[in-house]
């Protein structure tokens, strides 16, 4: 590495001085104003010296990118050549860096119904959750219970509500044939009296008849009242136990519905079952997160194990070979792999050939040139000979630079 340095700071070191020698030579023509002046060929010369060192450095990339392509394929030639032992260790290691980036990418792949807000609530509650789901669905199943329970007592209750309503227009009723009777008896009393008075006739039996009649009928009308309060009051009572009953049923309904709605206002759904779906979901997130942990810190672990195996095989570059895994287990691949390299230095090669014709061109051009001209600046002549120097061009044999 130091020869290499040190010949590149030579290199370096020239170019500047010829840029300086360029620069006043430039600053000398700069004045003249004739094209036909032999000083506008030496400015020509200039820019073909610079032409040549432009396809010089060119070249000088071109052949280092030759040389990279050959040490690649000279690594693939080392790889395929491995001894048995070191060829499977380091198929089997790629083997399972493949492998282990398809599961990573499978994991990645994979979408579960759980939003975020979901799975950091869940993880909270991890511990608790089959708790959580089991009081969720008991709670559904006794809100459906109350449900029906209040159905049954609002029946219950209007009901006895109309029952009573009933048995009190009964009463009314009742109320008003008794007021009937008692006016019919005194009408028909008063009619016998005036009957008496006028015609002086026996009505004892009548008035007897009568009064037996209105009490038979006062008697049934009583008990009638009788049976009718009772039955009130039986309606009232059952009606105030309904009414309790209805109270009761209904504070539990509002307190298991005030869970449920905070279970689902919590958790972000709508039923236990879901519930347990989103559990389910979290509990397949996790371990997707576990495999891909463990994932990575298995491929960690086969890629250095990669890198120590290529690193002890000697190759040129054994880095590249960590993003190139496939090559090194399928061999179509490695052939694919050595076919772009070869055409990729097959295109340097021509590229290097057109820049040695253009060198060689632009140099036999500046030849043809001095041929014809005697008279130079002194720094064009230098200039000449450093550009052969650096770019490794010459005079053609048949021309030489007149001094």
């Amino acid at each position: 590495m130091g020869i290499f340095s040190s010949r590149k700071k030579k290199r370096e070191l020239k170019a500047a001085k010829i840029d300086d020698a360029f620069n006043r030579v430039y600053s000398q023509i700069e004045g003249i104003g004739s094209m036909e002046d032999p000083k506008k060929l030496e400015h020509y010369i200039l820019d073909s010296c610079e032409q040549i060192i432009a396809s010089t450095k060119a070249m000088e990339r071109q052949k280092m990118e030759y040389r990279i392509v050959t040490r690649y394929l000279n690594d693939i030639k080392t790889i395929e050549n491995l001894p048995k032992e070191t060829a499977k260790d380091l198929k089997n290691t790629a083997s399972n860096i493949c492998e282990l980036e398809k599961n990573i990418l499978e994991a990645r792949a994979i979408e579960r119904n759980i939003t975020d807000e979901q799975f950091q609530v869940i993880s909270g509650d991890e511990n608790d959750m089959p708790e959580i789901i089991n009081r969720f669905a008991a709670d559904e199943i006794y809100q459906g219970k109350l449900k029906r329970n209040l159905s049954t007592l609002e029946g219950d209750k209007s009901r006895w509500e109309i029952e009573r309503e009933d048995l009190k227009s009964q009463g009314k009723l009742f109320r008003h044939m008794a007021i009937a009777v008692m006016t019919s008896f005194l009408t028909l009393i008063i009619l016998l009296y005036v009957m008496y008075t006028a015609s002086k006739v026996d009505i004892s039996i009548w008035i007897f008849a009568v009064l037996f009649i209105c009490a038979v009928c006062g008697f049934i009308i009583f008990l009638r009242q009788n049976k009718l309060a009772r039955e009130s009051r039986i309606a009232l009572v059952h009606l105030n136990q309904a009414i309790s009953m209805l109270n009761v049923e209904r504070m539990k309904y509002v307190n298991v519905t005030n869970s449920i709605e905070y279970s689902k206002d919590k958790y972000k759904v709508k039923t236990a079952a879901e519930l347990q779906y989103v559990w389910e979901q979290y509990q397949d997130k996790v371990r997707d997160q576990q495999r891909f942990l463990q994932n990575n810190d298995d491929l960690e672990f086969y890629n250095e194990k990669l890198g120590k195996i290529l690193g002890s095989i000697g190759l040129a570059d054994d880095k590249i070979w960590l993003n190139q895994v496939n090559a090194l287990i399928n061999k179509q691949d490695m052939m694919d792999c050595r076919h772009r390299l070869v055409q990729r230095r097959k295109k340097i090669r021509d590229r290097l050939e057109d820049h040695r014709k253009i060198v060689q061109e632009e140099r036999d051009e500046i030849d043809r040139l001095m041929t014809r001209h005697e008279h130079y600046l002194p720094e064009i002549q230098e200039i000449i000979k450093s550009v052969d120097k650096l770019c490794g061009t010459s005079a053609s044999n048949t021309v030489k630079i007149k001094a």
